[in-house]
């Protein structure tokens, strides 16, 4: 169905715990901004702080560019933590308020992630960022969800859960709980800390976790033990998840795509890397995805859905392209 409307601008936005990004776009595709803030998770900011972060976010990429909010033909937020009947109530009343009069819908971020990494929305996606969401969907128009709550909920995945372990590693091996590692070693010299029990006052940061990350995979590089241990909890985990999703929606033998997307997955570390291909590749027909635009380009590509806009080859192609390119210069 074409959409009458002559409204010619799209927004997605993509809600996340450290960051929230808005991306506008024409009538084309063409994205004509992107712009990156803090995060507005509902969960961790509370419903009326995340309004005012999203609400200032909304109200700058369109007075960027000379619009309003009553400019937009669809706005579509991919949101973290709309996971229950009440978180998505809760969503839609904030947003409507946001928005007034405004088309607009939201699923949750990792629902989002999907439609991104595979552009048909179909296919598996596992995300590796901060925390942790996976979402399935099969020709049919069958989703499945897994896990992407919390660490003490079951998820395994999340950059702060893997420094996590891997700062636990280094203490047990240095007291003889484990077996000796390089990571207790090295995670004191590279956060300048005094000795390896000092890890336990360093602040899980963005910066301090992706410095416990890049030494946990260059260890797993050297062929240090835990290193490799902790790298194929997080295979056999990911591993785990599409086995579950395979089995729910997919035939046997069914080709599909698995999109790897997070902040943690996109740096395509090595060993995590060469680990799951080969698991991957000896079981099943997949092709795995990680993609180089944000995932903010799938809450884009749902907005000219949902408004009823054709999305045909070239908006999409625009859309991840122009989401590349911008990305850079965030």
């Amino acid at each position: 169905m074409k959409n009458e409307c002559t409204k010619k601008y799209f927004v997605g936005v993509d809600i996340g715990a450290t960051k929230t990004r808005y991306a506008l776009a024409d009538q084309m595709g063409r994205v004509i901004q992107v712009i990156s803030d803090q995060g507005s998770s509902h969960e961790l900011y509370g419903l009326e702080t995340a309004g005012k972060i999203l609400k200032d976010g909304l109200k700058r990429i369109t007075h960027d560019n000379g619009l309003s909010l009553a400019e937009l033909a669809f706005v579509y937020f991919g949101a973290a933590g709309a996971d229950t009947r009440e978180d998505f109530n809760q969503l839609r009343a904030l947003y409507r308020s946001i928005l007034l009069e405004t088309p607009f819908d939201f699923e949750n971020d990792g629902r989002v992630a999907l439609k991104s990494g595979t552009l048909d929305g179909v296919g598996m996606v596992i995300t590796c960022g901060t925390g942790n969401t996976n979402f399935a969907a099969n020709t049919k128009g069958i989703v499945k969800r897994i896990g992407g709550l919390t660490p003490y909920a079951g998820d395994v995945l999340g950059a702060v859960n893997i420094a996590g372990m891997a700062c636990s590693a280094a203490v047990r091996s240095e007291d003889g709980r484990d077996y000796p590692s390089l990571l207790a070693k090295v995670l004191p010299e590279k956060l300048q800390v005094p000795s390896v029990k000092d890890l336990s006052n360093v602040p899980l940061s963005p910066k301090n976790v992706q410095i416990i990350l890049e030494v946990l995979f260059d260890s797993a590089d050297e062929g240090d033990g835990k290193s490799l241990e902790i790298t194929w909890i997080m295979v056999k985990e990911t591993l785990d998840i599409v086995e579950q999703f395979h089995t729910a929606i997919f035939e046997e033998g069914e080709p599909f795509k698995l999109v790897l997307e997070g902040s943690v997955f996109k740096q395509q570390f090595a060993p995590f890397m060469r680990m799951l291909k080969l698991a991957v590749g000896n079981r099943y027909r997949a092709r795995i995805i990680v993609p180089d635009w944000e995932p903010v380009a799938g809450a884009l590509l749902l907005a000219f859905e949902s408004s009823g806009m054709e999305l045909n080859d070239a908006i999409i192609q625009n859309i991840v392209t122009d989401s590349k390119l911008l990305k850079e210069c965030l």
